[in-house]
């Protein structure tokens, strides 16, 4: 019976946790469509048209950059380290690299092909420093967090 317990505890805080991730992650998606619209200067118009070209591609971008990451990773799981990759290992994959991030470029050109059809291009210079601005700030409230998290343990010691 305490097995069940702790198991279906277990599987609350699972969800729980997933549940809480999800959210922030919706609540980070408004927070940069809210900054985006703003320092762009959407209108109605443009922002009916802009946003599913934006997520279509963002997203693509984002699954491409998820798999190179992951692939990397993957890679220096099964070496153990980076240093215990033979050279070839290292060059492959390299070549790999360069692959994806040619993938993820070209996906940008061709975002940016589609919106140059329905925004000027003062717009989508606006929006490519509004993306490295929210990107930025968003840096910057995360080590905030972590500086403020690791003095509160500091306190509590």
């Amino acid at each position: 019976m305490r097995k069940v317990t702790l198991y279906i505890a277990l599987l609350f805080i699972s969800i729980y946790t997933v549940n809480a991730q999800q959210q922030k992650g919706h609540r980070i998606k408004l927070l940069k469509t809210s900054y985006i619209t703003n320092a762009v200067n959407l209108t109605p118009e443009e922002a009916e048209k802009f946003w599913p070209i934006y997520n279509l591609y963002s997203e693509k971008i984002q699954n491409l950059k998820f798999t190179m990451e992951k692939g990397l990773q993957h890679q220096i799981n099964i070496a153990g380290s980076i240093d215990k990759l033979t050279e070839t290992q290292a060059q492959n994959y390299i070549d790999k690299l360069i692959k994806e991030e040619t993938s993820i470029s070209e996906t940008k050109i061709k975002m940016f092909y589609e919106l140059s059809k329905i925004l000027p291009p003062k717009k989508i210079l606006k929006l490519q420093k509004a993306e490295i601005d929210f990107n930025r700030r968003m840096l910057q409230e995360y080590g905030k967090r972590r500086r403020m998290l690791g003095q509160g343990n500091k306190k509590g010691s």
